[in-house]
């Protein structure tokens, strides 16, 4: 049976991914600090919205009051879908004071009672990987490492059992190769959309691609994208 598809909200995309992302998965949206991520996923909750579709925010780095002022200035006003139930905007970093003692699971039924609380059908988290704050401190400890790919892999399979269409962040590190912070996270996500900065001759240029995309014939070419007051990120095909 063809896959029920949910459209990104985001101009262009959803023409490379065969008509939008198979429902109830989670994708990565990966890049490097300034790249556009918290835009695309609030695009993505914005305007699945306005198709009739709530949805849940979920900040970690950033306050919520925040992520609405942000918004406003690209004319999505969030504090107007909040008061009206139909978006929920969570901040879970007192999760994270002391991450070993952290139980994903119980993170995950958390969300559930915001995503049941507007019945919402999108969930996006800014960032996936919450641990970012300690990587420098892991990374030297292979133990360490190993506690943060099970919890992650924990975090994801229990994620999935949403039955939800999530978005996640994932930050590249500057500099490297890789798609995300641990190195797991795009292993364990259906789909990964790579932004990036591209240097000109005169300043730089945002560029977007899809690196993977389970189950759907995707294209593999790089678009340029700006972002607009009223729109978003639009991207030129």
């Amino acid at each position: 049976m063809p896959l029920e598809r949910v459209k990104t909200g985001i101009e262009g995309l959803d023409e490379l991914i065969g008509g939008g992302l198979p429902k109830g998965r989670i994708y990565l949206v990966a890049g490097e600090t300034g790249t556009g991520k918290t835009i695309f996923t609030l695009q993505y909750l914005y305007q699945g919205i306005n198709l009739g579709e709530n949805g849940v925010y979920v900040t970690i780095d950033e306050k919520p009051e925040h992520v609405v002022e942000d918004a406003l200035t690209l004319g999505w006003d969030l504090e107007k879908l909040v008061d009206e139930n139909r978006l929920l905007i969570v901040e879970l970093t007192p999760y994270f004071a002391d991450i070993k003692r952290v139980d994903p699971l119980k993170i995950v039924e958390n969300l559930k009672m915001h995503v049941d609380e507007v019945k919402a059908e999108r969930l996006a988290i800014d960032p996936v990987a919450p641990l970012v704050a300690r990587s420098e401190e892991l990374a030297s400890d292979v133990e360490a490492q190993m506690y943060v790919r099970n919890y992650l892999r924990r975090f994801f399979h229990a994620l999935e059992e949403l039955n939800i269409t999530t978005l996640g962040t994932s930050e590249i590190p500057t500099g490297t190769r890789k798609l995300s912070r641990y190195g797991v996270e795009e292993f364990l996500a259906s789909g990964i959309i790579v932004l990036r900065l591209q240097a000109t001759e005169t300043g730089f240029r945002r560029e977007l691609y899809v690196r993977k995309m389970r189950g759907v014939d995707h294209s593999m070419e790089i678009y340029s994208f700006v972002i607009q007051k009223g729109r978003g990120i639009v991207i030129s095909l």
